[in-house]
């Protein structure tokens, strides 16, 4: 039986975000300047940022498009979320040391160095607009939840929850946002370490459980959308990719370049939890309501498959429980929202306005317009997560579409322009202009699955940034051989397009402009490419030399920093929390609830205390050390 939410679960509810809100308004008080806004004054420990970056990944879409992918799609689906964790262990190994040598704090702000300021610009833009359109999916997902338990129009859930999300963001920076991710993470952790086994009872127990599992199978078909074997290939790699980019600022946000390797391993051991936790209770879903239209609290909700982990929830723990069930859902989103918030507007704030609009302008005046354009990015999130509550694409192929189409033109020459040194600086402005245009093609003229999407947005990104270090020599020496080439390697691509898929007499005229387009584009970047002069060789041989030179932390980061214990703050709020859900014990009858709310609840007091206790001590010896050192 499914259960309906208690008053009890409306006052876990709201102290939580009353919780949250007080972070920020606590950690507004030691941001400065822009750089602790954006960057933690480098002084976030390894194990905070490791945590933030697994939870940043996480928002309620997990608990809605993702649980609905694996209800429909079975073990499929489960190998999928399998894939995060193999594409964060190996590609933090890339970048992850050279992210925190480049000294930065925005992900963009290299870019104008290692490449140019037009690339930077460029970067900056379609970085903007790939949020403006995939942070509404996120809110849409955790408002879908809230709705369909409390019993809340949907419209309503997105503006409270937008703005709830928006304010401690603001207040806070990235303090704020590190310190909530991590606890999130233990609220997270502690409520689907309850659903998780309580699911497999639910389905018979675990020898059911494994008999009834359907049956692996490689191809699936889910809202219209194709997914077989091929993207699961495509999405480790994806993934791999976008580990390097989207971990930026974690990576730069610690201390030196040994903690920034930590962070990633962290987060890439971390992902081998979700399998497992975020997997089976929908594979047990599908096992105890193999007909979700049968069942009353599925019945007249849209696309009800993405409701089957609350339905597990709500049948499987206590009233109160479930408050924080939506708490640490809550969390994840606020996680994933405010981690774009918080790049969106140092990308606006830094590489928009103080790199080209006012070159001069102060620090106070970046930080002051990087405020201002987190309020802008929330008002425009919540208006295009009220478009998303009706789509018929549904919330994971909505996210599917928009990763693909914005985040790997971007993340390659991101990622490799910190690797290879040979790439001439107008390289990445090709490869991303370029990378687009075939990204769209995929997408909106071939009508591709989403892994064939990913794998010829990768081929062509890729290929247009290493050709560019040959093909930059060849226009030097034959503008004409240059054009032939160009030529040649347009044909063969848009060829492989055309016989990979049927096309009428329409679409085929469409692909014909588009190979024109970008075999111009393609020689017109080979003209800039060649441009690199002396000085421009130099100024990258200057930056590579920086990532070659280890970080002075005596230098670099503890000059005029009075620390900022981190442990103990966690620990306390742990506490807080643990003792809150202790007092839940006396809102219940059943001793089986009860037992479960008290384990749970000393757990996380336990958990608190000693964070508290010797994570207390260890961060006073960082703080003595500091002192020392200035």
């Amino acid at each position: 039986m499914v259960k309906s939410l208690a008053p009890i679960d409306y006052y876990v509810l709201g102290f939580y975000i009353v919780l949250m809100l007080g972070i920020g308004v606590y950690f507004s008080k030691f941001m400065k300047g822009s750089k602790e806004y954006f960057t933690g004054g480098n002084m976030l420990p390894w194990w905070v940022a490791g945590i933030s970056l697994y939870m940043s990944n996480f928002s309620a879409w997990t608990f809605t498009g993702a649980a609905g992918f694996v209800y429909y799609s079975g073990l499929f689906g489960f190998i999928y979320f399998l894939t995060w964790s193999v594409s964060f262990i190996l590609g933090h190994r890339i970048t992850a040391a050279r992210w925190r040598r480049s000294r930065v704090i925005s992900p963009v702000e290299y870019s104008s160095v290692r490449y140019n300021v037009t690339t930077q610009q460029l970067v900056a833009y379609v970085l903007v607009l790939s949020g403006l359109f995939s942070r509404g999916v996120t809110l849409t997902a955790v408002s879908k939840i809230i709705s369909a338990t409390i019993g809340v129009n949907i419209e309503i859930v997105i503006l409270i929850a937008g703005i709830v999300i928006l304010i401690y963001t603001l207040l806070g920076g990235l303090w704020a946002v590190a310190i909530t991710d991590v606890v999130q993470f233990i609220i997270l952790l502690a409520i689907t370490l309850i659903v998780m086994p309580v699911s497999i009872m639910s389905a018979g127990g675990l020898s059911n459980f494994i008999n009834h599992v359907p049956q692996f199978e490689l191809e699936h078909v889910y809202n219209g959308m194709k997914y077989d074997v091929k993207y699961l290939l495509a999405v480790t790699l994806f993934n791999l990719i976008v580990a390097n980019w989207g971990a930026a600022q974690r990576y730069y946000s610690v201390k030196d370049e040994k903690d920034a390797k930590r962070v990633g391993l962290s987060a890439g051991l971390l992902f081998l939890t979700v399998p497992i936790l975020f997997g089976i209770p929908p594979l047990a879903a599908r096992i105890i309501w193999p007909d979700l239209s049968a069942v009353s609290f599925f019945q007249g909700a849209f696309k009800p498959e993405d409701l089957v982990y609350v339905g597990m929830v709500l049948k499987a723990i206590p009233n109160g429980l479930i408050g924080f069930f939506l708490a640490a859902m809550f969390a994840a989103t606020m996680s994933a929202i405010d981690t774009t918030y918080n790049i969106d507007s140092s990308v606006i704030s830094r590489d928009l306005y103080g790199g080209v609009i006012n070159p001069k302008a102060s620090d106070e005046k970046i930080l002051k317009v990087g405020k201002y354009s987190t309020i802008i990015l929330g008002i425009v999130t919540v208006v295009t997560a009220l478009i998303y509550a009706k789509s018929e694409l549904g919330i994971f192929n909505l996210m599917a579409i928009f990763s693909a189409l914005f985040l790997m033109p971007i993340a390659i020459p991101m990622t490799f322009g910190l690797v290879f040194k040979k790439l001439p600086r107008w390289s990445a402005f090709g490869a991303i202009s370029l990378g687009l245009v075939v990204s769209a093609t995929a997408r909106f003229v071939l009508e591709y699955s989403v892994g064939a999407h990913i794998f010829a947005t990768i081929f062509v990104t890729f290929s247009v940034l290493v050709f560019s270090i040959w093909i930059s020599e060849i226009y030097k020496k034959s503008r004409l051989f240059t054009a032939l080439l160009t030529v040649i390697k347009t044909t063969i691509i848009f060829t492989v397009f055309y016989l990979s898929i049927p096309l009428d007499q329409k679409t085929t005229i469409i692909l014909v402009c588009i190979a024109v387009v970008y075999a111009v584009l393609q020689y017109f970047f080979a003209s800039l490419c060649a441009k690199d002069t002396v000085k421009d060789r130099e100024i990258v041989e200057k930056f590579f030399k920086k990532l070659d030179t280890p970080v002075d932390v005596a230098k670099e980061v503890f000059v005029g920093k009075k620390g900022m214990s981190s442990f103990p703050i966690v620990g306390i709020i742990t506490m807080i929390i643990g003792g809150f859900v202790c007092l839940l014990i006396f809102t219940m009858s059943v001793w089986r609830d009860i037992w479960l709310t008290l384990i749970m609840g000393v757990l996380l007091v336990v958990v608190g205390f000693l964070m508290y206790y010797f994570g207390g001590r260890q961060e006073k010896k960082m703080i003595e050390s500091l002192s020392r050192e200035q």
